[in-house]
Formats: structure tokens, sequence, C-alpha cells
């Protein structure tokens, strides 16, 4: 009787081991939610690209949309309201990082604005920046200001794509004050603290690393 019971639970110890190992190839706990859901409210935020009349110009400019969504370009040059991100005024800036020992930096306004954003910038200023953090006013952007690290590593063509979708975005008139890099954190004993210019401290409990 013993041994039967002991074949019996054994048996039910691989049926066990082989119906969980299924579970996870049929059923993956970790992606039940599609990868599109979490860009999803970038992309839909997104302005459309189908003015741009050139289907090989817009399928570039596409593909710089890719490439801005999935590294969250948006989660920085978007402005925050009370109510979470402004939308309406996407890709426009108004994040602002004061880092110890580097002073204060503010996130640009990317859309082609003639007087605030991008247009007032050429097109090899622009992709120097993602090539090398190289700033129009001569430093190199701190890296979490912008981490172009990880974007030097795209290639040419990857750039001229986000380039072009920048060049497409709604203009949006969002002046940026200057960086200070003279600027010290409040809190002397924080690494760095995190602002929204329009709503303060970032309504985030990491706002202030120390």
């Amino acid at each position: 009787m013993k041994k039967i019971l002991k074949w019996i639970a054994i048996i039910v110890g691989i049926l066990l081991v082989v119906a969980f190992f299924a579970f996870l190839y049929f059923i993956p706990p970790f992606t039940l939610i599609p990868p599109e859901e979490f860009t999803r409210q970038t992309v839909e935020a997104a302005p459309s690209l189908d003015g741009i009349t050139d289907p090989a110009l817009r399928a570039v400019a596409e593909r710089g949309k890719y490439i801005a969504t999935v590294n969250d370009c948006s989660g920085c040059h978007t402005p925050l309201g009370d109510q979470g991100p402004k939308w309406d005024a996407y890709f426009s800036g108004g994040g602002r990082g004061t880092f110890k020992g580097y002073g204060t930096f503010n996130t640009r306004n990317l859309t082609p604005d003639p007087g605030t954003g991008l247009a007032r910038r050429s097109d090899e200023q622009v992709q120097r920046v993602l090539r090398s953090g190289l700033l129009p006013e001569g430093r190199v952007a701190h890296y979490r200001d912008m981490p172009w690290a990880a974007y030097s590593n795209w290639t040419p063509e990857d750039r001229y794509a986000v380039l072009v979708y920048l060049r497409h975005l709604k203009p949006v008139a969002h002046r940026i004050p200057d960086d200070n890099a003279e600027t010290a954190t409040d809190d002397p004993t924080a690494i760095e603290t995190l602002y929204s210019l329009d709503v303060g401290v970032w309504p985030d409990s990491g706002a202030a690393r120390k």
C-alpha cells in the first residue's frame, strides 16, 4: 500500500510540474498585457503623420515616432500638469532636474516652434546632441538630464528618423528657462531633485533621491 501511495505521489508531482510549465508556455504570466499597452497613451497623444504626403518621408517619420516612443522621450519632454502629462503640449519640454555638483537642467522644447522650440536648431545640431550629448551652447548634457550615451548607439538612419519625426510634431510655444550649472539642490543631503516647471516637485516619492 505504501509503495502504491508513493508512486501516486510521484505521478501527481510530475503532473503538477508538467502543468506548471504548460501554464508558463501557453499563458506566460509576464506577458499577459500586450507590450503596446504600456506605450498606448503616448502613441495616442502623438500627432498624426498622415499630413506627410511623401510616402517615403512618412515612413521615415513613423520610424522616428517608434524610436522616440519606445525610448520614452515623452516621459521627460512632455510637461506635467496637476492631472498628469499635458498631452496637448506634447514634447514641449518642462522637466527640471537639479543634480548635486552639476546644477539645474531643464528638458527642452522639441516641437518645431520657431520661437521656443527645435526650429531654432539646425539638423546637425540636433543630431549631434543625439550622437554625442553636445548641446548647442557647447557643453555636454548631464547623463540624467539626457541619456545620450544610449542614443549614441543608434544608427545614423535612426537618428535621422527621429529628427524627421521631431520636425513634423505640432509646434507648441513653451519657453524653457536656460540651464544653470551653478544652482545647487535645495536639499543639501539630496543627490538629485526632479521638478516639473509647471507643478513644482514631481508627484513622486522618489523626487528627491538621497
